[in-house]
């Protein structure tokens, strides 16, 4: 017999995260290509991604994950280096700007939930949105430091392959190959699973805390 509780509980997560995802990743990669762009990189606006739309971002198994495990990806946002005036150097600033770009969100929804209060409206009403505010910050937060993980193609990979590629070559390049690997056993393994969300957890009452 198949729990409608569950199934309700199920849809109305969904209904909260969904959007709150669609606008985390939406910015998260807007961010990435409006920083190539102004670094000298046209490749990404070229492809149409220097926008907020969510559809041009979108990454199905990523987006899947987040409904199932509470942890996902958007589509990478492409940049060709040699563009670049300091290709290393500008890689990694391009590549910081979507999780630097989900800290900011992060943080404007917690102002928005310590003072939404003053707008005086119905407690139903606020309270609904005192979920979406602290959920959308949780989903920044979430987006923000998976994505600094070292670990391909997540935008911390770009660290590893600027200042390590010439020197450790083949390691990179097993990093690279079996990274998809690398990131199922970060979901399915219990201790990995366990870690890296007790780090985004710290990582979000820290943001938090500056705030309340």
């Amino acid at each position: 017999m198949i729990n409608t509780g569950t199934i309700y509980d199920f849809l109305a997560s969904v209904a909260i995260m969904l959007p709150a995802f669609l606008i985390a990743l939406s910015f998260h990669e807007f961010a990435h290509a409006f920083v190539a762009h102004l670094l000298g990189d046209d490749t990404a606006k070229d492809q149409g991604r220097m926008t907020i739309n969510p559809i041009a971002h979108l990454d199905p198994m990523g987006t899947l994950f987040l409904l199932l495990f509470r942890i996902g990806w958007a589509k990478p946002v492409p940049m060709t280096t040699n563009n670049f005036k300091y290709p290393r150097f500008y890689s990694v600033i391009t590549a910081f700007a979507g999780p630097v770009m989900n800290f900011i969100l992060a943080f404007i929804f917690f102002i928005l939930l310590k003072y939404f209060y003053l707008l005086n409206l119905p407690v139903n009403f606020y309270k609904s949105f005192m979920s979406i505010f602290e959920v959308s910050a949780y989903i920044n937060i979430m987006l923000g430091v998976f994505n600094l993980l070292p670990i391909p193609p997540l935008d911390g990979s770009h660290l590893i392959h600027a200042f390590f590629y010439k020197r450790f070559p083949n390691l990179v390049i097993w990093l690279f190959r079996y990274s998809m690997f690398i990131l199922l056993v970060l979901f399915f393994m219990p201790f990995t699973r366990e870690f890296l969300i007790n780090l985004i957890n710290l990582v979000f009452n820290f943001v938090k805390s500056l705030v309340f």
